[in-house]
């Protein structure tokens, strides 16, 4: 084991508490310890490194706060599938599986090569900007001041292009088919099946439902009509948009490798944060 890296809600006193118990355990190992870069000051006060690579630099990532802080991890992670240890401190945690009081055995069992690991899509996205990014979660186009109705072309694969008339669009993966798409009407979809999720909000006219497309199909989002456009990825990564810019997504390459809690399955987590199954 290269190391471990440790990404941390520094607003959360647990994720605190918890992370310095981690360190003391590792170090008991000889377990090198690397925090990201945010966290400098912390590596310092309990013996670690810090590194604004964390991917590049340890073979497992620990998650420490909900799935935000999850999502944050997932942003660390660049052609390398390192796989992350999500334990959730917060209210939702689909994504962040690990109890804080199994941290400590998962994290010993990943050391050993014997984690429960599951294979997640993530979404390659093409800005107008140049840049690529990733997304584990959902990618969402809106309007960046007062809601107002916006002009979409839809283009997935070869086909004809489809029109919407609506709030925005949220274009999201498997696993993130549980969050904001979830809340906008959007069915709920298994994290084994791959595809990709394209919800309207608040539709007037064209696609008025949720589509699932092919994981294989890449899909242009054209804005046709309308100013100060915004795209968000995954919460936390705002893009500004023209009218007439376009944006590809599709599947990425490299898929989001997750520890799997091995007490709890994803109905097991449907039946504690939405009382869905009985």
């Amino acid at each position: 084991m290269q190391g471990v890296g440790l990404i941390i809600k520094r607003s959360a006193d647990q994720a605190l508490d918890l992370s310095e118990k981690i360190c003391r355990f590792l170090r008991q190992r000889g377990v090198r310890i690397v925090f990201e870069k945010s966290c400098s000051d912390l590596a310092t006060v309990w013996g670690a490194e810090s590194s604004d690579k964390l991917a590049d630099s340890v073979n497992l990532i620990v998650s420490l706060g909900g799935d935000g802080t999850l999502l944050q991890a997932a942003a660390q992670l660049d052609s390398r599938t390192v796989p992350v240890l999500g334990v959730n401190l917060g209210r939702v945690g689909f994504m962040a599986e690990i109890a804080p009081e199994e941290a400590l055995n998962e994290i010993e069992q990943a050391l050993e090569g014997r984690s429960s690991l599951g294979k997640r899509m993530m979404l390659s996205v093409s800005a107008p900007d140049g840049k690529i990014r990733k997304s584990l979660n959902e990618v969402v186009i809106h309007w960046t001041g007062i809601a107002r109705i916006i002009d979409l072309g839809i283009k997935v694969g070869s086909g004809r292009d489809m029109e919407l008339r609506a709030d925005g669009l949220i274009i999201s993966t498997p696993i993130g088919s549980s969050a904001y798409s979830y809340a906008a009407g959007g069915p709920l979809v298994h994290p084994d099946v791959e595809g990709i999720l394209l919800t309207p909000i608040c539709p007037y006219s064209g696609l008025k439902r949720p589509l699932l497309v092919p994981p294989d199909l890449p899909i242009q989002l054209t804005l046709s009509k309308g100013e100060n456009f915004t795209m968000t990825i995954d919460g936390h990564t705002h893009v500004s948009m023209a009218q007439g810019a376009s944006v590809i997504i599709e599947k990425s390459l490299f898929p989001f490798i997750i520890v799997k809690s091995r007490k709890r399955d994803y109905f097991d987590v449907l039946d504690a944060k939405l009382g869905l199954v009985r």
